[in-house]
């Protein structure tokens, strides 16, 4: 299920990232292309404009001129006077026979508007920028011009190769190409490793529902059990109808108990869960534990201690009943842990900016590789889950009743033997 999840994220991820890849790499492509194409058109442009000036101004041209302009910025220059070219066989050769890309030149150029109505004395035209294809994969870009004066009209034709600018053209958006490919691997390596870390709590949270739903199903079913097996008895034994009665009762309580808890935890993961808020004392809540607490502790002969400092509290914003709870889970559970003769500590203090309820056993304690665990849901090392009435909930909802107080509930260990509970509220808020 994750597996197939992970691999649908990662396509959905790669392909989106890929996309927007790919945009940004066409955009720069064609921005460079464009920025290239525009240099190389000015540069052709002020050759073409130095030859022209020179065409129109001088009657003469000579060949070592020529055949340097040509050599020094891979020109072709096609000169002719009332429709005679003038004599000069060129500095290099093309790929393409210089004469074809000459007549293709002239041709493109008469298209372009070179040729068409008698040009009067003086007067002249110019061709926008053609481009021209030659015969073995050669380009070129060009520009003519035709002026008139009183002997005739004279005709310019300036080509420019630039085959290797239309390479290295293609080679760039091959690299460019080349970059975006590798980077939509990258993409689906990165997008892989990020989806299976990002999964990993969902698996985590998969196998503790799994596991809750287990440990709830069986304390769930050793009530029913007894309540089953109880009412089997009635029916068979009449005599034994209190007895089975009441251990009827006895089930049915814990898994009301159960339930509460269960419904408590619920609430709280999906964050529906509404405190009743008000303004309270922390020593008053204090006090009302232990006249609670007081004669079960001296009914098992555990002397319970209070200590309440000296100087006045502030107050909290709490829902007291549930403060009451948390404090009620320390004290069953420091009363199942505790000995007789052992005695439990109350106490309430102020830190920072947290009021602390303090809940100490003197009992064995717990160890510290369990000390985080004890908080989990149904944790399986849990003493109090080999007690019958305890599930392994008590802490767990008195962690989640702390945090929905903006508090936390904290294990420590007592000095000489034992665990400490400390509930820490805020104040003043």
């Amino acid at each position: 299920m994750f597996r197939k999840l992970q691999k649908k994220l990662t396509f959905f991820y790669s392909m989106t990232c890929g996309i927007i890849l790919a945009g940004i790499l066409l955009v720069c492509f064609f921005y460079m292309k464009g920025a290239v194409e525009s240099r190389n058109q000015a540069l052709f442009s002020s050759l073409f404009l130095n030859l022209s000036n020179q065409f129109q101004s001088l009657s003469f041209f000579s060949d070592h001129w020529l055949s340097q302009m040509e050599t020094d910025n891979r020109l072709i220059i096609h000169i002719e006077e009332n429709g005679d070219p003038i004599f000069f066989p060129g500095a290099w050769d093309p790929a393409t026979d210089r004469k074809t890309l000459i007549q293709s030149a002239l041709e493109q150029a008469s298209l372009e508007g070179l040729s068409g109505t008698s040009l009067s004395p003086g007067s002249a035209r110019q061709t926008p920028l053609f481009y021209l294809t030659g015969n073995s994969g050669d380009y070129y870009c060009g520009m003519a011009l035709q002026s008139a004066t009183e002997n005739g009209e004279k005709t310019l034709l300036v080509l420019q190769d630039i085959t290797q600018a239309e390479r290295q053209t293609l080679f760039q958006g091959l690299f460019f190409a080349g970059a975006g490919i590798l980077g939509f691997l990258l993409l689906g390596l990165v997008s892989w490793k990020f989806v299976g870390k990002t999964l990993v709590p969902l698996k985590e949270n998969k196998e503790k529902q799994a596991e809750f739903i287990a440990a709830a199903s069986h304390e769930l079913r050793s009530p029913l059990a007894v309540i089953q097996a109880s009412a089997s008895a009635i029916k068979t034994s009449p005599e034994d109808i209190p007895a089975m009665v009441e251990n009827i009762e006895k089930e049915c309580s814990r898994m009301s108990t159960l339930i509460r808890d269960l419904l408590i935890l619920a609430s709280a993961d999906s964050k529906k869960w509404n405190l009743t808020l008000d303004l309270c004392d922390g020593d008053t809540i204090l006090l009302d534990v232990y006249e609670i607490y007081q004669p079960l502790c001296r009914q098992n002969q555990i002397p319970l201690n209070l200590k309440l400092p000296d100087i006045e509290l502030p107050k909290i914003r709490c829902d007291k009943n549930r403060i009451i709870q948390i404090l009620s889970v320390l004290m069953d559970n420091a009363m199942s842990y505790t000995g007789q003769g052992k005695s439990i500590d109350l106490e309430i203090f102020l830190e920072k900016k947290y009021l602390c309820f303090l809940v100490a056993d003197h009992g064995k304690g717990i160890p510290d590789q369990e000390k985080e665990a004890v908080f989990d849901r149904f944790y399986q090392q849990d003493r109090s889950r080999n007690q019958k009435g305890h599930f392994g909930l008590g802490l767990p909802v008195g962690k989640e009743l702390a945090k929905l107080h903006k508090g936390d509930l904290i294990l420590k260990d007592t000095p000489g033997g034992g665990c400490t509970f400390l509930l820490k509220i805020p104040y003043g808020e």
